[in-house]
């Protein structure tokens, strides 16, 4: 049986030596911090498995209800399901969603919703409050999935770099426009990583001209829960999409902040004008909303 009291007393009073102590306080500090790593790293790995499953299995009931259920469906049934749909897959991501500002509803028709652009995540995260047409890179249409949703939901597949394809997708706009749907544009023309708001471009504003619709600027960023920058939604660069849906599965505290900012009429202004107008409003927010953020810039 073990005794509390055996050996030396003046050896127990002097070990370790200082030399002694000093050796196990670093190797104590330098072991702490990789076990707390690894622990990190296999509970990051692990929600990454989980919700990968439950978002694999999302995207296939949203596959079959846009196959199967869409074409029975009246148009505000399908606009219900499409809001309900993103709104679910926010939450199996592990995303919070806030909105601010001026919410226009559900589908407002006539409508032109213009957002700096940070992900493809972007389109269903507005869609979990105001559902569109959004007109988006004609390379989605041919993602696995994701391609296959957004197509269902209407969007506009077009090809930037071929200008008779601008004008293609500007009378598609208009003639939507013209028939009370709400279109989602993203004037930057690419994506960034949320900390700087990139140029606009100017030509497809000119379908709200020709079909006197209303303009609303939208300012998206995502955050953790302190109001930090969160770069794990950022499609940016060479990545692929799985590349980043694998960063975006592993996030914690993930917050999609939608800032709609207040609508306005063309009023006979040119679409340059109207741009720079959107631009100027949507650069304002990001700085307001960064101001504490040293490398926010516009």
């Amino acid at each position: 049986m073990p005794s509390t009291s055996c050996g030396n007393a003046d050896a127990i009073s002097t070990w370790p030596v200082l030399g002694d102590a000093a050796k196990l306080a670093e190797s104590s500090i330098q072991a702490q911090p990789a076990g707390l790593r690894r622990s990190a790293s296999m509970y990051r790995n692990w929600l990454r498995l989980q919700r990968l499953v439950n978002v694999l299995c999302h995207l296939g009931m949203g596959i079959a209800i846009a196959t199967w259920r869409f074409p029975g469906m009246d148009e505000n049934a399908r606009l219900c399901r499409i809001q309900s749909w993103s709104r679910t897959l926010a939450k199996k991501l592990g995303i919070q969603i806030r909105v601010q500002g001026v919410v226009p509803g559900l589908y407002p028709p006539n409508h032109l919703l213009l957002a700096n652009h940070i992900s493809w995540l972007d389109i269903f995260v507005l869609n979990t409050e105001t559902v569109s047409r959004f007109v988006a890179k004609s390379e989605i249409r041919q993602w696995p999935v994701v391609g296959s949703l957004c197509h269902a939901a209407g969007t506009l597949f077009i090809e930037r770099e071929r200008k008779r394809d601008t004008a293609r997708v500007s009378n598609a706009m208009i003639d939507a426009l013209r028939d009370g749907h709400c279109v989602a544009v993203f004037p930057e023309g690419t994506t960034s990583d949320g900390r700087c708001i990139l140029p606009f471009r100017s030509s497809l504003l000119q379908a709200a001209i020709d079909s006197q619709a209303t303009i609303q600027p939208i300012y998206l960023r995502y955050v953790d829960s302190e109001g930090n920058w969160n770069d794990a939604p950022a499609y940016i660069n060479e990545m692929s999409l799985s590349e980043s849906l694998w960063r975006l599965l592993g996030a914690r505290g993930l917050v999609a902040e939608i800032n709609f900012l207040a609508p306005f009429a063309v009023a006979g202004e040119d679409r340059r004008t109207l741009t720079r107008y959107a631009e100027t409003r949507i650069k304002a927010a990001h700085e307001a909303l960064n101001s504490h953020h040293p490398s926010a810039t516009s």
